[in-house]
């Protein structure tokens, strides 16, 4: 009988044993005991220590260590590489998972074998957890009426085209939770390096490449409380300038495949016309007027929309009053 885990759960960290333990400790205790935890050390001070955790569980978590920081994308792409199971789970070192986090998804994924990835359902806890569960559950209402799923299950939704549509205008928290097939997770491949919303970005690319289903449940326990980034409410240009940069890149390679319709690149294009539209905007607000004009005509080149000549009459009047504009 094989002894090799049917799930490797990847779990990168940086200087948070104390969170850490409690994220490891959701996974010993999950209804599903063929797992391995990979904790990927990204250069704590101190380190991880190999023994991280005692008792009968031990020999199923390792610890990698990356020796000088590199990231989150790099340690879960470190992880994935090591991993000996056939499915792939990330927690990150903040979270944690209900018990049945990996019984469900490895369920669903066995009796499905046409669905390469399912995203897992949200539920958030910690100090800023109302904040975070109304953004979740506004968002996930918008996305999922646009990408218009198919029940087929209870609790279970399966999506095709229209999710890649859903996800370049927004990308809820529970599709930055996927559980993948591995061979799969090599296919779309891993976590891009100097992508700010790394989460953000795979999930769009699986949706552009593989059958992909949510399980609706909030079974991934999201911390809210001001412990890390995506819990922070006030980094809205950086998620912005990470977002161009992301419809950029799937544009260029896109157009680079020369594989998809006409159809698919129209979408990109509107995509990232409208993600810098809005950073033009943006900018017209701070008053960083040279910013937004150079936006604004990078919108206009990827998909003309003459509703927005309107903002180049403001950005005119703008730069015409005195002592207005910044570069």
């Amino acid at each position: 009988m094989s002894t090799a885990p049917r799930i490797s759960v990847v779990i990168p960290t940086h200087n948070r044993p104390a969170l850490l333990s409690e994220a490891l400790e959701s996974v010993m205790t999950q209804t599903m005991d063929k797992w391995e935890a990979i904790i990927v050390d990204d250069a704590s001070l101190p380190p991880v220590p190999p023994g991280f955790t005692a008792g009968n569980q031990a020999k199923k978590i390792r610890v990698l260590r990356h020796d000088s920081p590199q990231g989150g994308p790099a340690a879960k792409n470190t992880g994935a590489k090591a991993a000996r199971g056939e499915i792939l789970a990330f927690l990150d070192d903040d979270d944690l998972y209900a018990p049945g986090y990996l019984e469900r998804a490895l369920d669903v994924l066995d009796r499905h074998p046409d669905i390469q990835v399912v995203f897992m359902g949200v539920a958030w806890f910690g100090t800023n957890a109302t904040w975070g569960e109304n953004a979740y559950h506004n968002a996930m209402q918008k996305t999922l009426k646009e990408a218009r799923g198919v029940e087929i299950e209870a609790g279970v939704l399966f999506f095709g085209e229209p999710l890649i549509a859903a996800l370049l205008e927004r990308v809820p928290m529970a599709f930055q939770r996927p559980v993948v097939r591995r061979h799969t997770f090599e296919k779309i491949g891993g976590y891009r390096d100097g992508c700010l919303l790394w989460d953000c970005d795979w999930a769009i690319r699986a949706a552009m490449e593989v059958p992909t289903a949510l399980i609706t449940e909030g079974l991934y326990k999201q911390r809210a409380g001001n412990q890390g980034f995506s819990s922070k409410q006030d980094r809205r240009l950086e998620h912005m300038l990470s977002g161009v940069e992301i419809k950029e890149y799937l544009l260029a390679k896109t157009l680079a495949g020369c594989a998809d319709s006409t159809r698919r690149l129209t979408l990109l294009r509107r995509s990232a016309a409208n993600s810098w539209f809005d950073l033009a905007y943006h900018h017209m607000n701070e008053g960083a007027l040279a910013a937004s004009l150079a936006a604004w005509k990078t919108s206009q080149r990827h998909s003309f929309n003459a509703t927005r000549i309107k903002m180049l009459g403001k950005l005119l009047l703008k730069s015409l009053a005195p002592g207005v504009g910044k570069n």
